[in-house]
C-alpha cells in the first residue's frame, strides 16, 4: 500500500472527526459553556483545515514509496482492541480501576514483565491523571456504575 493512499485515508478520517466535533457543539445553548464551545469549534476548524493541506499536499507530492503498516500487526490489533474494551467497560468500573487494569494489561504486554512496576507505574499515571482532571481542572471522571 502507497504512503499517499494511506495518508490520504487518514487525512480524509480526520476531516470527518472534525466535522463531528464542529457539529458536537451545534446543540449546546447554556452560556456558561459558550467558551467551551468556542474552543472545539477552533479545535474542529484547525484539524479540518490541517488535513486538507494534507490531502492537497498528497496530490501534489510524487511520492511511490510503500509503507508497511506494522512489524508486529498482531499486537497492534490487540492494542486496539483493549483501547475499545477499556473505553466500554470505563461506564461500569469507572476511571480509576478500568484505567488501572488497562495501564497494567498495556505495559506487561509492551515488554514490562515485572507486576509489582506496572501496577506501580499504572497507579501513579491514575493518580496524576485524577489529580489533574479533579482536582485542577475541575472536570468530573467516570465513576462506577456496577456497584451502585
Amino acid at each position: 500500500m502507497s504512503g499517499r493512499y494511506i495518508q490520504g485515508i487518514i487525512a480524509l478520517g480526520l476531516i470527518v472527526l472534525a466535522v463531528l466535533l464542529y457539529r458536537s457543539t451545534a446543540s449546546t445553548v447554556d452560556a456558561a459553556t459558550f467558551t467551551t464551545d468556542v474552543y472545539v469549534r477552533f479545535l474542529a476548524i484547525a484539524l479540518g483545515v490541517s488535513a486538507a493541506f494534507e490531502i492537497i499536499k498528497n496530490f501534489i507530492k510524487a511520492d511511490k514509496n510503500s509503507v508497511e503498516f506494522t512489524k508486529h500487526p498482531k499486537a497492534f490489533f490487540l492494542l486496539i482492541f483493549l483501547l475499545i474494551a477499556y473505553v466500554w467497560i470505563m461506564q461500569y468500573l469507572g476511571f480509576i480501576i478500568s484505567t488501572i487494569l488497562f495501564l497494567v494489561v498495556t505495559v506487561y504486554l509492551m515488554g514490562y514483565r515485572s507486576w509489582w512496576k506496572n501496577l506501580l507505574i499504572a497507579g501513579g499515571l491514575t493518580l496524576f491523571v485524577y489529580l489533574l482532571f479533579v482536582k485542577v481542572f475541575v472536570i468530573l471522571l467516570p465513576e462506577a456504575s456496577l456497584f451502585n
